[in-house]
């Protein structure tokens, strides 16, 4: 129940910047789809798998046989050579714009930002290519954009005539952007959340109303508004998405029964208050699960849920409403999902636990949930936390849960991890419901 730290880790910063900037038309090579035609295969679907095409190439030239070959381990087929040469062929051109002639289409690998100073705090200031500038239309708000690094694979025709091509990879980057603001959220008269953190982030350079939301629950006495310089913690290639962080209300905590503070005369001694999602009545100090007050539980469950059907009336699904959180935040989200009347995108949950007293709906089986742990956490010990998992697969919910040690050697008060494994969650969930 501490602080968030923000100290970069030097094993976390990559080599020496690449100068090429991506220029044509890029597709993010994360995929999830089913041929409904089995006689055709869009050259879309192909751009898609050219890191795979790659990887089994090795590089080195192939033929279209071999091409044709290897996609039927993608569930995929063309129905004669010719037909998957026309296909490469077609993919491998370069493609005129107006009067300007453009490579052709290539497939975007990312591998991540690079920062300016390995020692400093991993804030967007210190991500290479970090520029900013006010926002137009919303009053106080900031347009933030910086360099994300990665491969770019393109199909090259080494013998169109007899057949071979070639898939060559080449390091670039490319602009990420983000629109950033600190407001207040109302959802109805008598309900809102103040100092929340609110970031559209686009695919590409333009502004756009998001397609999706997510929904994200910092941890025990922090505030959303401390992501305000972390939009990079967000950013998903090719996903059209808004993040609400919400600042929790300030609570008094029955766990620190002899921690009072003087509140002035007419009040006097008070038991200190933090930003909190819930009530801890015992603090056993990671050992094993707090006990929790269930009235402050009910309380912010029916706010969040109130938050989430904003969203849901915004974005018009269900399923592109994604929660998520931190430490106590996880906990507090995972409970306000598991309980919503619908069924959402998907949950992305960090160092945090299912709640002993969270229901767990049926209905809600193939949601998918992705729940991330540190190895060396000592405020919530695999001992037990691994017994709340278990209990989600035992119940037959889709779980993807992680162990990982972070680099900075922090424990549970996870650094720059936080943003990859985010990532990691975001690109799975938005990107296979995209190709359903």
């Amino acid at each position: 129940l501490g602080p968030r730290k923000s100290l970069l880790h030097p094993a976390m910063v990559l080599g020496r910047s690449p100068k090429k900037r991506i220029r044509g038309k890029v597709a993010c090579s994360t995929i999830h789809w089913v041929q409904k035609n089995k006689d055709e295969i869009p050259v879309r679907t192909c751009q898609r798998l050219l890191p795979r095409l790659y990887n089994f190439t090795r590089g080195t030239t192939f033929s279209t046989q071999a091409f044709r070959d290897w996609l039927l381990t993608q569930r995929a087929s063309v129905k004669t050579t010719d037909d998957a040469n026309a296909l490469l062929s077609k993919l491998s051109e370069n493609r005129r714009h107006g009067n300007q002639l453009k490579p052709a289409p290539a497939a975007w690998v990312p591998t991540g930002i690079r920062f300016e100073d390995n020692q400093a705090e991993a804030h967007v200031q210190n991500v290479c290519g970090f520029e900013w500038k006010p926002g137009q239309h919303l009053p106080g708000s900031k347009q933030m954009s910086w360099n994300e690094y990665g491969w770019v694979y393109r199909l090259k025709a080494q013998d169109s005539a007899r057949g071979l091509y070639q898939v060559v990879r080449s390091k670039a980057f490319k602009r990420a952007s983000a629109l950033v603001a600190k407001r207040t959220v109302t959802m109805d008269k008598k309900t809102s959340f103040k100092s929340c953190c609110v970031m559209d982030l686009p695919p590409g350079r333009c502004i756009s109303e998001p397609k999706w939301s997510l929904i994200y629950l910092h941890s025990f006495s922090q505030k959303g508004t401390e992501y305000l310089d972390f939009p990079h913690y967000f950013n998903v290639c090719g996903a059209s998405l808004r993040v609400l962080m919400p600042t929790a209300p300030l609570l008094e905590q029955q766990c620190f029964k002899d921690w009072y503070v003087w509140r002035g005369g007419h009040l006097g001694w008070r038991r200190i208050k933090f930003n909190a999602w819930f009530d801890y009545v015992t603090d056993k100090g990671g050992a094993a699960e707090n006990q929790i007050c269930e009235d402050s539980l009910l309380a912010i469950r029916e706010k969040l849920h109130k938050l989430i059907r904003h969203e849901v009336h915004r974005v018009g699904d269900p399923r592109r409403v994604i929660v998520g959180g931190q430490s106590q935040g996880c906990c507090a989200a995972l409970d306000a999902t598991l309980t919503f009347e619908q069924e959402l995108g998907g949950f992305v949950g960090l160092v945090g636990h299912l709640l002993r007293s969270t229901p767990l709906d049926s209905s809600k089986r193939n949601m998918p949930l992705h729940l991330f742990h540190e190895e060396n956490d000592k405020e919530m010990r695999w001992k037990w936390v691994q017994g709340t998992v278990q209990r989600l697969i035992d119940a037959g919910f889709n779980v993807s849960s992680k162990r990982e040690k972070d680099p900075a050697g922090c424990g549970h008060w996870i650094q720059d991890i936080e943003g990859r494994w985010v990532r990691s969650a975001l690109r799975q969930i938005i990107f296979e419901r995209d190709t359903l």
